[in-house]
C-alpha cells in the first residue's frame, strides 16, 4: 500500500518536471535574416512534444497508483473490521447455542445485517414454543404458500370495466 502511494508521488513529481521542461524556453543567440547584428531569441524546447507525452503518461500512472493504493487501504480497513467483529460473532454464536438464549434475533448483531422479525403462523397446530424456533425449509415454504400477498381485492371506483 505504501509502495503504491510512493510510486504515485514519484509519478506526479516526474509529471511536474516534464511539464516544466515542456514549457521552458531556452535563450539562443542568433542573427536575424538580413542583419549582421546578433540578437537573443527565446526558443521552445526541441523535445517539447516528448515532454508533454511523458507528462501525460506520468499523470496516468499517478492516477493508477493512487487509486490502487486507496483500494488496498480500504481493503485493509475492511479486513481489520471483520477481524474485530469475528471474536464478537463467535461469542454470540456460542452463547446462542446454550438453552438460556432467548431467540436467534439476539445472535445476529452485524452492521450490515437486517434483522427480520419471525412470521406468525396462522396454523393453530404450532404452539408458541415452536414459533420461536427456526423453521425448516418445508415449514417455511408451506407458511409462505398459505399467505396471499396478491389478493384479488379490486376497488369498484378504480374498475375500468364498470364505466
Amino acid at each position: 500500500m505504501y509502495v503504491k502511494f510512493t510510486a504515485a508521488i514519484i509519478c506526479i513529481t516526474l509529471c511536474s518536471l516534464n511539464v516544466v521542461a515542456a514549457v521552458k524556453r531556452t535563450p539562443i543567440r542568433t542573427t536575424l535574416e538580413g542583419s549582421t547584428r546578433t540578437t537573443v531569441e527565446m526558443m521552445p524546447s526541441p523535445n517539447s512534444s516528448v515532454h508533454w507525452l511523458s507528462a501525460a503518461i506520468f499523470i496516468a500512472g499517478f492516477a493508477v497508483f493512487l487509486s490502487w493504493g486507496i483500494s488496498e487501504y480500504n481493503c485493509s480497513l475492511e479486513r481489520e473490521e471483520i477481524a474485530e467483529d469475528l471474536p464478537n460473532q463467535n461469542n454470540l454464536v456460542t452463547s446462542a447455542s446454550t438453552p438460556s438464549s432467548p431467540s436467534i434475533n439476539s445472535v445476529i448483531s452485524g452492521k450490515n445485517i437486517i434483522q427480520f422479525t419471525p412470521r406468525v403462523s396462522s396454523n393453530s397446530t404450532l404452539n408458541s414454543e415452536t414459533q420461536s424456533q427456526i423453521l425448516s425449509p418445508e415449514e417455511f415454504y408451506s407458511q409462505l404458500q398459505q399467505e396471499d400477498y396478491w389478493e384479488d381485492k379490486e376497488d369498484t371506483n378504480n374498475n375500468p370495466s364498470a364505466s
